[in-house]
């Protein structure tokens, strides 16, 4: 599925490039959507993760790009951000889906529009700390493996990387 991202602070986009149970995602900064993402990733990562509430949230959050999908009665069901490219590589992070959510293409949905945002601001490569529960998920998207695994706010991920064309 490709979508097309809008630009922050616009639109959102369209429920045509969404899953058919979707309402929107919205990409934008931090003053915009942080309060909803802040909301879900402490539900996923802190409370069914049990990652420290410290190191969830960041100074990188101001300078990314955040992903927000809401389902049809506009609650928040899944974010991400893509943080600003160094040497051209984008870094995705803090993808959550709700609990409630997953299997149902939101993360796709996400990821996509993350990959594209990244893509359309010339980043030829996008890179990722993923936990290896989702390995599977990114190769699905594209996405390979690089190196070995390690332990990240005590939970095992691999770094996995996807060119961009």
């Amino acid at each position: 599925m490709t979508t097309t991202p809008a630009a922050p602070g616009s639109d959102p986009l369209p429920a045509t490039a969404l899953p058919a149970s979707a309402a929107r995602l919205q990409l934008g900064g931090w003053e915009q959507l942080g309060p909803q993402a802040t909301a879900l990733r402490m539900a996923v990562f802190v409370h069914e993760q049990g990652i420290d509430p410290a190191l969830e949230l960041d100074e990188q959050d101001a300078l990314a790009l955040h992903a927000l999908a809401c389902d049809p009665q506009g609650q928040p069901v899944a974010t991400g951000r893509l943080l600003p490219a160094d040497q051209g590589v984008a870094r995705i992070g803090r993808m959550a889906v709700a609990r409630s959510q997953r299997g149902q293409g939101w993360g796709r949905v996400l990821l996509d529009a993350l990959v594209q945002a990244a893509r359309q601001r010339g980043d030829h490569a996008v890179l990722l700390h993923a936990q290896r529960s989702a390995e599977g998920f990114y190769l699905r998207a594209g996405f390979a493996s690089e190196g070995a695994a390690y332990e990240e706010a005590g939970i095992a991920h691999i770094n996995m990387r996807r060119a961009l064309a």
